[in-house]
């Protein structure tokens, strides 16, 4: 017994270091491609030249296309690794993550990303971290129990890592990946949470996805409001989760070689980001402004959140590799930023920044896109400290939950398995 619980907490020690690490990596990796071919705003910004930034804007998705459809010819069925196969993996008798698809996969997620293409990153540090955990539970000759567990550790690691959130980062692993709460896994997955936070957080001293500061709920009134923005919420991620599966069933009709595919959908996204920028990427920038509330209007709001949802499922159906997570929290942010410039109009003078609604929103279209309710609102509260807007989070999160597994299912993930 002594020797199994050593085994394991070392396993969470070992795998929270590893994946911590590699997920700064990861990261920065991206923003580096993404700065070098002036596909961020400050990189935009720095250079008088906008003839270059205007054709790399258009050709550097389309090239990464071409690219990522190469690679994809060494996968089984064309198609890239992600989170449902973290799910799948972890549910069998035999849980483990081949090398070289989880390789490929990590890869093509960090050229579809770092070309600017509209998915998310989490989805694939979370497989990146998975697949680490997998491979030093089996290099130990661990049994399917503690491969389990290690899988759990690797997924922990990822979204601490990425989102400055230890407890996110335990119970989602759980809640997504696992779905039980052993006793027995509880350890070494909250060794492996904290480490990589550790790592990534006070070592590397990487920034949180985003700040607030004074963001309260100022009328009592106002919560439903964020009821509201839940249930139309579901709505949103209804819309966005069905938008994807008919890409991908409309890129599986056309019968072209992936290349093709995957080339024209990065054209697409290309030449629409001349006019919208902030589609490219995950659009950690837009995403710091819808919550900072002052500097987007109503229009902007709404532009960019439909463009980015429907080109973000035109880049997943069509072949890019990359996940949902980001995507979600994305278009949520910017669907209660909407919502919260007419505030006013809602529930008269007294009302909360529109941060207040953004947050709420970002919780309403995650939440049943990733199926994990939980999470969304522990994100929340880690990210900000603030019990209020925690509180606010949940009300929104939970009517949203509640809508989109009736409406659609318990998550993207659990439909696409």
């Amino acid at each position: 017994m002594i020797r199994r619980i050593s085994i394991l907490t070392l396993l969470g020690l070992v795998v929270g270091i590893v994946v911590g690490t590699l997920a700064i990596g990861f990261v920065e990796a991206v923003l580096w491609l993404n700065d070098h071919f002036y596909l961020t705003r400050a990189s935009r910004e720095s250079t008088s030249n906008q003839a270059l930034v205007t054709a790399l804007t258009i050709g550097i998705p389309a090239a990464g296309g071409v690219i990522v459809g190469l690679l994809s010819k060494y996968m089984p069925g064309n198609r890239f690794h992600g989170l449902q196969h973290v799910i799948k993996t972890a549910q069998t008798l035999n849980p483990s993550m081949p090398v070289r698809r989880s390789a490929l996969s990590t890869l093509a997620a960090g050229i579809s990303l770092g070309s600017g293409a509209s998915v998310g990153q989490y989805g694939p540090l979370v497989h990146m971290g998975a697949s680490v955990g997998s491979w030093i539970s089996r290099a130990t000759k661990s049994d399917r129990s503690i491969g389990m567990i290690s899988i759990a550790c690797g997924c922990a690691a990822a979204i601490s890592a990425a989102f400055h959130a230890p407890l996110a980062g335990l119970v989602f692993s759980r809640e997504v990946v696992l779905r039980h709460y052993s006793l027995r896994a509880f350890a070494p997955i909250a060794v492996s949470s904290i480490l990589a936070y550790v790592v990534a957080h006070v070592i590397f001293k990487r920034a949180p996805l985003f700040r607030v500061e004074n963001l309260v709920v100022a009328s009592p009134w106002e919560y439903l409001v964020f009821v509201i923005i839940g249930i139309t919420g579901a709505v949103v991620a209804t819309v966005f989760m069905k938008s994807i599966e008919l890409a991908g069933s409309s890129s599986q009709k056309l019968g072209w070689p992936m290349p093709v595919k995957t080339g024209l959908a990065g054209l697409a996204l290309g030449l629409v980001a001349p006019q919208i920028p902030d589609v490219l990427g995950i659009g950690q920038d837009v995403l710091r402004m819808a919550i900072g509330g002052d500097a987007l209007g109503a229009a902007d709001l709404a532009q960019v959140m439909l463009a980015k949802l429907f080109l973000t499922a035109l880049c997943l159906g069509f072949g890019f590799a990359g996940g949902v997570f980001s995507p979600a929290l994305l278009i949520g942010a910017l669907y209660g930023a909407l919502i919260g410039t007419g505030a006013e109009w809602l529930v008269g003078d007294l009302h909360s920044p529109i941060g207040v609604y953004a947050v709420c929103g970002m919780v309403a279209v995650t939440g049943p896109v990733i199926g994990a309710p939980l999470t969304a609102v522990l994100i929340v509260f880690e990210l900000t400290q603030s019990f209020d807007l925690a509180t606010a989070a949940l009300a929104s999160g939970a009517f949203a939950n509640l809508v989109g597994f009736r409406i659609y299912g318990h998550s993207y993930f659990d439909m696409q398995l």
